[in-house]
């Protein structure tokens, strides 16, 4: 029978019984020997009463389960005053039943004053070792002092109490169902507790990327932290600087350099539940292998949050549900049950992301010929970059696209258009392939760039722009459109991002001056959108994770520069720091978001 149980505890302090003859007296003790005192403590069952109904922690406390057959043990921790605040004798009391209620053993304290620090009805974890804190595991407690529960009993612990010699002290405190899950509402933070079943919280990640049937439910594979929340205005942020947590890895790395074995993360949660309000945030940074330099490839970061609806359904406090929250950006978040039979937690957190967050792609190269292929990371206002491709000596001057599914990567040599790169970013395997001879076979690519879900390739010049649609399964390409320029700007030395419109957007510099164009590679218009001085020398372009940020090189200083459309450039650059540092001329940014285009004023 479930019973949602406030006790009432009473402790009584019973003389010691001096029924001696003077012989006995001076045989047993000295006369100046201070007499023991016999205290009982006893729990008489009472009906559930609330402190302070509106205190967001009821539903968790009318939900805890005791059972009263079930305990065995009473562990009362008592102290003096220099003893304080965690010193003291623990005494594990047995008892026996006493109408409804039960009386434990006795326990013998000299006359003086005492600290009640810990009152607690315990079992035993493991029947074959002594009694410890380490082995019992707490089914009832009175809370602390100043913590969340402190209003739903009329004492709180630490308490002091006298005992004095022929005196009867009677002592009344009430305890309350205990659960790890909420410890910190007892104000037992300081505790070091032992996990038991339903004192972690399990999730799971998937993510569902339309454009990779191949892999269309691809197991998320990341680092995990958790925060603690704060509100800015009423959006729920990470608290602090750091995580409260460092979960750790939900995978295993081979010696492949291959992510293998992804599991369900568990991780402790009593830590959250004081200042659940706003329940917690999971920072999951997507892992996708090692490079043979024995380094982590890692696309952007993810912040999940789990509202505390979600945490009480998990932990049974609410009825299940099983009704997904939509978070925004493909990211929902629901409880489900597993059809394990054998598992302990049935329930899990079920985390679905529209996309995995696979990195976007930088290629560097410079007058030493060298010509390198990054995985880009963002970390606020820094870029880390892992080299996943060193491509000196095979290309002199790569241009990338990244396929819709953000898996493959395809590389051309603008000087050896027959030649072709592809990189799978699941087996980190990279293979050249060449360009079928026996059809159009391009002298010169300056751009790749997918649109639509085609794969164009163009040469692009002062004169005129030339599109072509290469097949990336049998690597052959065929004309699309040519397009006369008059505009008398050099297209080359920049790169082509594709938008919601259809069109493509130009990047590319002309001395001093860059520009921005677009063009519709369907009807042959091209149209001048911005001419700016302080983008000069400007080379690459992606759009970044929000579709409307772009981000380009800048080849007058060291870091690429993000900014937002529409064009108002006075002030509205983002600088981003390469890590590590490295000297470059030009190069090639790739991410296969589209470009959420501006609507016109």
């Amino acid at each position: 029978m479930r019973k949602n149980l406030l006790f009432r505890i009473l402790l009584i302090a019973v003389p010691f019984a001096m029924l001696f003859s003077s012989c006995n007296k001076k045989d047993d003790m000295s006369i100046d020997e201070p007499q023991k005192v016999d205290l009982v403590f006893q729990a008489n069952l009472t009906k559930p009463v609330l402190k302070s109904a509106n205190l967001p922690y009821d539903e968790m406390l009318a939900a805890l389960d005791c059972d009263w057959a079930d305990y065995g043990t009473v562990h009362v921790r008592i102290a003096t005053a220099d003893q304080l605040p965690d010193g003291g004798t623990d005494y594990y009391l047995g008892y026996t039943q006493v109408g409804e209620g039960i009386a434990s053993d006795l326990v013998q304290l000299t006359p003086g004053t005492f600290y009640l620090t810990r009152f607690e009805i315990v079992e035993k974890i493991d029947e074959n070792q002594d009694w410890s804190e380490a082995n019992s595991k707490i089914i009832l407690a009175t809370p602390m002092d100043n913590s969340a529960f402190q209003d739903f009993v009329t004492d709180v612990l630490p308490f002091e109490f006298e005992v004095g010699t022929y005196e009867k002290n009677r002592l009344v405190f009430d305890v309350l169902c205990f659960n790890q899950q909420v410890a910190p509402a007892f104000g037992f933070e300081w505790f070091d507790y032992n996990i038991v079943e339903g004192d972690e919280i399990c999730v799971f990640v998937n993510c569902i990327n339309e454009y990779d049937r191949e892999n269309y439910h691809q197991v998320f594979a990341s680092d995990m932290y958790a925060w603690k929340t704060a509100l800015d205005g009423e959006t729920v942020i990470p608290a602090g600087d750091v995580p409260y947590w460092v979960i750790g890895p939900n995978y295993e790395i081979g010696d492949n350099k291959l992510v293998s074995s992804v599991t369900p993360m568990c991780f402790p949660l009593y830590d959250v539940l004081d200042s659940m309000e706003n329940g917690l945030i999971l920072q999951l940074m997507p892992v996708f292998g090692k490079t043979f330099e024995d380094s982590i490839i890692y696309g952007d970061d993810v912040l999940v949050h789990i509202s505390r609806d979600i945490i009480m359904e998990y932990l049974g406090f609410k009825t299940y549900e099983g009704i997904p929250e939509e978070l925004g950006d493909g990211i929902s978040v629901k409880v489900e049950l597993t059809d394990d039979p054998q598992a302990e937690n049935p329930r899990y957190i079920h985390i679905m992301l529209s996309d995995c967050n696979k990195p976007a792609y930088f290629e560097s190269h410079n007058d030493n010929q060298v010509a390198e292929i990054y995985a880009l990371r963002f970390v606020g206002t820094d870029v880390l970059m892992t080299k996943i491709l060193d491509l000196t000596g095979e290309m002199r001057d790569p241009h990338i696209a990244v396929a819709p599914n953000r898996r493959q990567l395809y590389v051309v040599d603008s000087d050896q258009s027959d030649k072709i790169l592809v990189y799978d970013l699941y087996s980190m395997s990279s293979e050249f392939f060449t360009a079928d001879p026996g059809g159009t076979v391009p002298s010169k690519i300056t751009q790749l760039v997918y649109a639509d879900g085609t794969l164009y390739a163009a040469d692009m010049g002062i004169d005129s722009l030339t599109f072509y649609v290469l097949n990336p399964d049998g690597f052959t390409y065929s004309l699309y459109s040519t397009i006369e320029l008059t505009p008398g700007v050099d297209f080359s030395g920049g790169d082509l991002i594709a938008t919601d419109a259809g069109t493509l957007w130009s990047f590319s510099k002309n001395g001093t001056t860059s520009y921005v164009h677009e063009i519709d590679i369907a009807t042959g218009d091209v149209t001048q959108l911005a001419q700016e001085t302080n983008l000069h020398n400007t080379f690459g372009a992606m759009v970044f994770e929000g579709g409307d940020f772009l981000i380009t090189g800048h080849g007058e200083d060291v870091g690429l520069k993000g900014w937002a459309t529409p064009f108002n450039f006075a002030g509205s650059f983002t600088s981003y720091n390469p890590i590590p540092d490295f000297t470059y001329v030009y190069g090639d940014l790739a991410s296969p978001f589209i470009l959420n285009r501006p609507v016109p004023d």
